[in-house]
């Protein structure tokens, strides 16, 4: 972790993870995390899905598909939001393998 960033506590589905967020972008975490956290509740609530993982990736889903096909996608450019969701993709990796090996 670079000296930019520091550990923000996020809550999903009343599970505690420590990520990395750049110096200046923790309000912008939280609120992200706020919207995940509703919508993997929504999606788990549905009954259908069994496992905070599987809940999360189609929570992730639907988000990207409601920013896909929304209007404000049509001001982004498709493989800068492909390299950014990579991005993503790889820092939650890293946070999941920290938050795993604390156990």
């Amino acid at each position: 972790m670079s000296d930019a960033a520091r550990q923000v506590e996020i809550t999903l589905l009343g599970r505690e993870y420590r990520v990395a967020c750049p110096a200046g972008q923790e309000g912008k975490l939280l609120e992200a995390a706020l919207l995940l956290d509703s919508r993997m509740r929504e999606v788990a609530e549905a009954g259908k899905l069994l496992g905070a993982e599987k809940i999360a990736i189609t929570a992730a889903l639907n988000i990207a598909h409601d920013f896909l096909f929304s209007d404000q996608s049509k001001s982004y450019d498709s493989h800068e939001a492909r390299r950014r969701i990579r991005e993503i993709d790889q820092r939650l990796d890293r946070c999941f393998f920290e938050q795993d090996s604390l156990f």
